[in-house]
């Protein structure tokens, strides 16, 4: 009987772990920046910093992620 309740008891832990997991994973995903804002972050301290070099390159890359000129 002993056996038993260990068996269940590491297989609930074990359960509960993959599930801590998952949501861990899920949290990560949905809190990571999308291309175009990463594109929108680099445009923005490039053009604070007057480096019109990488400036040009970083709105190319911005364009290409489907950010869009008004």
């Amino acid at each position: 009987m002993r056996r038993i309740t260990y068996i269940a008891i590491l297989v609930c832990i074990s359960l509960l772990a993959d599930q801590s997991l998952a949501q861990q994973k899920m949290t990560t995903d949905k809190n990571a920046l999308s291309p175009k804002e990463h594109s929108l972050i680099s445009i923005s301290a490039f053009t604070a910093k007057g480096d019109l070099e990488k400036l040009k390159t970083a709105l190319s890359t911005g364009l290409e992620a489907g950010l869009s000129v008004n």
